[in-house]
């Protein structure tokens, strides 16, 4: 019997999760990044790429296929909702992520898992089997960075392209695809997906509609796979398929030869700050600064040390003039000068400070060199003033729980963001940790009952 393919691989994982129950530490991380995205989803109801998706749905009556948009609790036609659901996710570039694919999978995962779910009355168990299949073939797909660095350096952007075959891998489990059927899910995906890093690059806006295509991508090849369409073969490695066409790469990495484990679902990162993934490290120095409240009239040179490939990212290096707001968000200078000014870094700093003289002013004395020896989670942030008296702070010195959180964590964060949004705190609290109960003890929850919630509080001050 032939040895089986990557495609196929990634295909019987897809199939068998559905009845493989989940570790409870799984789970349970499985839940806090749920709930990190539909927090999401909620607090980017005004940003404007998010509000136009919203604008594109039509509104229908709760009934089949259909599920509801977050922000307002609308229904709409389940494909529509998916792709509303994963823009909004995506809006403030807050999503979670993954570090060997480069993804944010928050925004690719959990609006299949959760809108397919709502859709066929899933309990809470499905949809978080679901979400961890599609975050762990995230994770196997970026092989180590090694299909991810790939696919970055012919300038593909490795979330739309990875975040529709994770998406349909997280369809395949809901909808209780078999091998054969998963497996074309797959190759259906890893036919029809992409996305440039050129938004990235120069701060347009289409980078959220990437990913919430990328998920609506994996919707429609999980469904057209469960009507028996047929998908690639070797879609992963064929002589034409994506490993060589958009990656460039001639050898399929070791990773593929072993099935996804779903036990990596536990190093997923969470972001804290509203910036690039490439810049959080930088940004968690600077906080250690900000905290020593140094007089930033003094400063006569700023240093910042990251992770080489982190400055080789497009838009990290820019520093202005900062005219749209990803510009800010993408550059690690503005990131850093942003958090040792104010001590705080979302998503309205890019949109009310990106010509702010004093941020400006620390951009320009703000140098960002690479880092050869330490590896992404670490950078350093070093203030040398007028009188030759320096300031050193690293990311390690920051709580390990902003990035990697915990349950106590995930329930501040979601309750922050919830009441921001007009539900108030202590509904936001309680729905937060009955989700986190419900995962840690099998999931029964139906998925609905969760929505109606989030939903329920705040709908009439998000419409």
């Amino acid at each position: 019997m032939a040895a089986m393919n990557a495609t196929a691989r990634l295909g019987a994982f897809a199939a068998t999760a559905a009845t493989t129950r989940l570790a409870p530490d799984v789970a349970t991380k499985a839940a806090i990044c749920l709930l990190d995205s539909l927090g999401l989803a909620v607090a980017a109801r005004a940003e404007p790429t998010a509000v136009a998706a919203r604008s594109m749905t039509t509104q229908v009556p709760k009934g089949p296929r259909t599920a509801r948009i977050w922000a307002d609790g609308r229904h709409a036609a389940l494909s529509e909702a998916v792709l509303a659901n994963g823009v909004a996710v995506h809006a403030h570039f807050q999503d979670d992520t993954d570090h060997d694919s480069w993804t944010h999978p928050g925004s690719l995962i959990s609006p299949v898992a959760v809108s397919l779910g709502e859709t066929l009355d899933a309990p809470l168990s499905t949809v978080l089997k679901a979400l961890t299949t599609g975050y762990a073939a995230l994770k196997w797909l970026g092989a180590g960075e090694a299909v991810a660095r790939g696919l970055i350096g012919r300038g593909v952007r490795t979330s739309p392209t990875f975040g529709t075959i994770g998406a349909a891998a997280a369809g395949a489990v809901l909808l209780g695809l078999d091998a054969a059927k998963a497996t074309n899910a797959i190759a259906i995906a890893a036919c029809t997906t992409g996305g440039t890093l050129e938004p990235v690059r120069c701060g347009s806006d289409e980078w959220r509609v990437q990913n919430g295509r990328a998920a609506h991508g994996g919707l429609i090849a999980a469904e057209l796979a469960a009507h028996s369409v047929q998908g690639a073969p070797d879609a992963l490695e064929g002589p034409k398929g994506l490993l060589r066409s958009l990656a460039g790469l001639e050898h399929a990495p070791v990773q593929w030869r072993e099935a996804p484990d779903a036990a990596t679902m536990i190093g997923i990162m969470a972001k804290p700050f509203a910036t690039l993934g490439d810049n959080m490290s930088a940004v968690l120095a600077a906080h250690a600064v900000h905290r020593d409240r140094i007089d930033l009239s003094l400063v006569k040179r700023i240093t910042v040390a990251i992770w080489r490939p982190y400055t080789e990212y497009p838009g990290t290096s820019f520093k202005g003039p900062f005219t749209r707001t990803v510009q800010t968000q993408a550059s690690t200078a503005f990131a850093v000068a942003a958090m040792l000014r104010y001590g705080r870094l979302n998503y309205d700093m890019g949109v009310e400070h990106r010509q702010d003289p004093e941020i400006m002013a620390l951009v320009a004395k703000t140098t960002v060199e690479p880092d050869d020896i330490g590896t992404h989670l670490d950078a350093s942030v070093e203030i040398e003033l007028q009188d030759g008296t320096r300031h050193r702070r690293n990311s390690r010195e920051a709580p390990q729980v902003l990035v990697f959180q915990d349950e106590a964590r995930a329930a501040d964060v979601f309750e922050n963001r919830m009441s921001g949004a007009g539900m108030p705190a202590a509904e936001a609290r309680s729905l937060a940790v009955d989700v986190l109960a419900a995962a840690g003890n099998g999931g029964s929850m139906p998925i609905r009952t969760l929505l109606d919630r989030l939903t329920g509080s705040t709908k009439e001050t998000r419409t």
